[in-house]
């Protein structure tokens, strides 16, 4: 009888040919990151005016039970931010994307969501 597995008979493991890397440079990776900064900054001015308001909170709760998309987007931007997000909500919550719109390859998106139900 035949052992399930071919290689077990074998008295080293099996290696796998050596695979070739491209070579690492990380100047994209590094502008990516700094075009992030600002995005990461708006995602928490949002966070923390939701956090301690609690009439912006209600308000922005109540208006996007509404389905009042421009009232919720007017509220959003006027808090000051330097990147405006798409503005989405379901039932359960906010979702905000965020992207760098000055660069084309888009390489900065963030996802922000918040939820206000189960």
């Amino acid at each position: 009888m035949r052992s399930p597995n071919p290689y077990l008979h074998y008295p080293y493991p099996y290696h796998y040919p050596y695979r070739q890397y491209q070579p690492v440079t990380p100047q994209r990776f590094i502008d990516s990151a700094n075009k992030m900064i600002p995005i990461l900054k708006d995602a928490e001015k949002i966070t923390t005016h939701i956090s301690k308001s609690f009439d912006f909170s209600k308000r922005l709760m109540t208006l996007a039970q509404e389905s009042k998309l421009n009232e919720v987007k007017n509220m959003l931007y006027q808090i000051g931010l330097s990147t405006k997000p798409d503005v989405r909500f379901t039932p359960s919550g906010l979702v905000l994307n965020f992207a760098n719109s000055k660069d084309a390859s888009n390489c900065c998106l963030l996802q922000l969501k918040i939820r206000w139900a189960e």
